[in-house]
């Protein structure tokens, strides 16, 4: 049972992200709501660059009190593969992240060569506290 919850938790965490991304006016001046994936652009993508790709690194209960999980420990990357300067973006998502209390832990600066494209990121990270 712990475990559905705890998968259960992640999700609802995930989508809130998600939901959060997909509605925010700045980010979507930027970039269409189509081009934000989970793990990765899909291959085939039609579509092109910027894209941005959201991937949950961990979440794990990290506090326990009478047997039961009160606090979680959540980190997710978030990475911005354009071929121009992704800088726009990622500070557009930054705003979303701070407003739901992440904060930013591990830059990502890369250029894919083969595919022509500047992939740059941050892992976002939040310790949550949970209700009763």
């Amino acid at each position: 049972m712990i475990n559905q919850n705890l998968i259960r938790r992640a999700d609802t965490c995930k989508n809130a992200i998600f939901e959060a991304l997909e509605n925010d006016p700045a980010l979507l001046s930027l970039i269409d709501k189509g081009d934000i994936y989970e793990l990765a652009v899909p291959e085939g993508t039609k579509s092109s660059p910027p894209y941005v790709v959201l991937q949950e690194i961990n979440y794990k209960p990290i506090k326990w009190a009478d047997n039961r999980p009160i606090q979680d420990s959540a980190t997710y990357q978030i990475d911005v593969y354009h071929n121009a300067d992704p800088q726009p973006i990622m500070a557009a998502i930054g705003d979303v992240m701070e407003r739901l209390d992440f904060t930013p832990t591990i830059p990502i600066n890369d250029f894919l060569e083969k595919e022509r494209l500047i992939r740059k990121g941050y892992r976002f990270e939040k310790n949550i506290i949970l209700g009763g």
